[in-house]
């Protein structure tokens, strides 16, 4: 088991070691970002499979590769997708599965082709949301999460709320080997922010 007193020595830690140990996925290297790893799969059809993201109509989804397949996978399932534009610039992209074709779900799901299927949303007319999935370098199992040190997961939170969104569920997908407390591997943490 390992703890830290600082974030920054958290990201680093989980970073080294999904290289080390060979869990980090593409984009390399996984240090500077919120890393993708190996069952990102399992962990979004895992979170897709319990409340409220089972049920939801719309989410939000961070942009972060390892969600990619998690937001292919709430189009397939017919869940509207709102995924914040860069440092929250434009506010968000709304994709709707409603008109993207079905063999088009995974490239609309990507960062690179997903703007030919979205339209952008400002954060003044945001819908009300079911849930969010948020992207983490490192969790612990009581859902403290921290991201890769630049905020803007928690300044998407606050905008939200700041707006009068009500509090919603939320969730990181991860893998064991992101955990300081050893979370099982591939399970969404959750919690409402």
């Amino acid at each position: 088991m390992q703890d830290f007193t600082e974030k920054n020595a958290a990201r680093q830690w989980v970073w080294d070691r999904l290289a080390a140990e060979g869990v980090a996925r593409f984009p390399f290297p996984p240090h500077g970002r919120i890393p993708n790893f190996a069952g990102a799969e399992v962990a979004a059809a895992r979170l897709l499979g319990i409340e409220p993201w089972k049920s939801a109509s719309a989410i939000k989804v961070n942009p972060d590769s390892p969600q990619r397949v998690l937001r292919a996978e709430a189009l397939r399932r017919g869940i509207t997708v709102f995924v914040p534009t860069p440092r929250l610039r434009g506010g968000f992209k709304k994709l709707d599965p409603n008109r993207i074709p079905p063999d088009s779900m995974q490239e609309a799901a990507g960062l690179s082709r997903g703007d030919r299927w979205s339209e952008e949303v400002a954060l003044a007319d945001m819908p009300r949301l079911d849930a969010i999935v948020c992207g983490s370098v490192a969790v612990t199992r009581d859902g403290r999460r921290c991201g890769k040190g630049e905020g803007y997961s928690d300044l998407g939170f606050a905008i939200l709320r700041e707006l009068g969104h009500p509090p919603v569920p939320v969730a990181t997908p991860c893998t064991i080997c992101r955990s300081s407390t050893l979370c099982p591997a591939t399970l969404p943490i959750c919690r409402s922010v």
